[in-house]
């Protein structure tokens, strides 16, 4: 048996590099960029991108962007570990609050003044409308007893009703100014006269505050407890109108609904946001000049804790 002119050629390996295709194989992909061919090698499946910027595993996740606050920091956005937006922490939110305003204390007072100067116009003219419209009559019991009854006339009637509705309109107007400050410092702005006597979106929020009172007042008229009730879903709905530019009938349903889902952290937030304002009350109502700014801060905290919204970082002590 005669021998072949040339020795058999072996089959090749496919998965040996420099070697030919066999007859109906498909040839190896090319590598990659910058990557060397190398024995066993998988290239990325059909559709599939490669992952640009992706944390390995055990890799702690980037960074948030500039001017955003830190994973685990006040106000960091969802995602992070230590993200708010779950507990109402009262000590911090006061210590937010209080330090805010004694930083801060030659603007945050603007509106309690501006409150005192109403009340003192709204005192004057109810003096003078009884001095120039007023009647009085004695009314005599014998044996030496009477007392005297003062009366206005018509016109008296309608100069104090106009005083007092400029008075209501002026207080919702501080109120609103209050509460738009409140959210500016939680935003970071700077603290100026301007921003505790400049309101936000000032006309949504007497619609708010106009419906929130109806709701209300119907509430108490109807033995006082839904009149409670009412209060506690509703307490949030002017901080909404303002905060997230929502229409009154949104913003209420935004507070019915943050307060349903959070009704410890809410009842809280309402009880102590009371508390201050009644120790403002009780020192002859000076104290509102104070307890007033403070109160809001210390809402505005609580409101954005419980969405999870950023906060600015707080003052030293």
């Amino acid at each position: 048996m005669s021998q072949p002119p040339y020795p058999p050629v072996p089959p090749s390996d496919p998965n040996q590099p420099g070697q030919p295709p066999q007859y109906g194989q498909q040839p190896p992909p090319p590598p990659q960029y910058g990557q060397q061919p190398g024995y066993g090698q998988q290239p990325p499946q059909y559709g599939q991108q490669p992952e640009y910027g992706q944390p390995q595993y055990g890799q702690a996740p980037p960074p948030p962007p500039p001017g955003v606050p830190q994973y685990g920091e006040m106000g960091a956005y969802p995602g992070g570990p230590g993200v708010p937006g779950t507990k109402v922490d009262v000590g911090e939110a006061f210590s937010w609050a209080f330090n805010k305003f004694k930083n801060n204390v030659g603007a945050m007072i603007l509106p309690g003044l501006a409150v005192f100067l109403l009340g003192a116009a709204l005192i004057a003219v109810g003096f003078s409308a009884v001095a120039l419209f007023g009647t009085t009559e004695r009314v005599d019991y014998g044996n030496g007893f009477y007392y005297e009854e003062t009366s206005l006339g018509f016109g008296g009637s309608v100069l104090l009703a106009l005083v007092y509705a400029v008075f209501i309109v002026g207080l919702l107007y501080i109120q609103a100014s209050i509460i738009s400050g409140a959210v500016r410092v939680a935003n970071g702005e700077p603290v100026t006269a301007k921003s505790f006597l400049t309101p936000i979106r000032f006309g949504p929020v007497v619609g708010t505050a106009i419906l929130v009172g109806i709701i209300t007042a119907i509430g108490y008229a109807l033995c006082i407890i839904p009149g409670i009730i009412a209060m506690f879903f509703l307490m949030f709905s002017v901080v909404a109108t303002i905060d997230k530019s929502l229409s009154p009938i949104n913003a209420m349903k935004t507070s019915f609904e943050l307060t349903k889902s959070k009704v410890g952290d809410s009842i809280i937030t309402l009880l102590v946001t009371y508390a201050i304002n009644l120790v403002g009350v009780l020192v002859c109502y000076v104290g509102l000049i104070v307890a007033a700014p403070v109160a809001q801060l210390f809402l505005v905290h609580c409101w954005r804790r419980l969405n999870g919204a950023p906060i600015a970082p707080a003052d030293p002590a």
